[in-house]
């Protein structure tokens, strides 16, 4: 099972399971510790390019959502290692962002429940 959540605003629950930071950078001030993160996975999320472009409003979501899937090609191996685990376990996808709505989380999960 997959699930997300953000690192910053959402609670950690004996339920998530495995939690996977899936950030470019690491999520400051947080410790390793205080945010149970188990894994970090920098490579599934997206470029510095990407980011730098969403983070100063030079691109909308459609952009971003076609820029970061053709990032992920470049990572199928890394998904479907992700598959297979979630085939036997819970694992949450963590970065920054409150809501899933325009947030790479979600596509990420997408790719992965696309496997499944």
């Amino acid at each position: 099972m997959i699930k997300t959540k953000s690192v910053y605003y959402d609670k950690v629950e004996e339920e998530d399971g495995v939690r996977i930071l899936i950030m470019r950078h690491w999520c400051r001030p947080l410790s390793k510790e205080k945010a149970k993160i188990d894994e970090w996975l920098r490579e599934l999320a997206p470029s510095r390019q990407l980011l730098e472009d969403w983070n100063n409003h030079r691109i909308h979501w459609p952009e971003y959502k076609r820029r970061y899937l053709e990032e992920m090609k470049g990572q199928k191996e890394n998904i479907r290692k992700l598959t297979k685990r979630a085939k036997t376990e819970t694992i949450t996808l963590l970065c920054k962002e409150l809501a899933d709505e325009h947030c790479h989380r979600k596509l990420l999960k997408s790719l992965i429940d696309d496997l499944s």
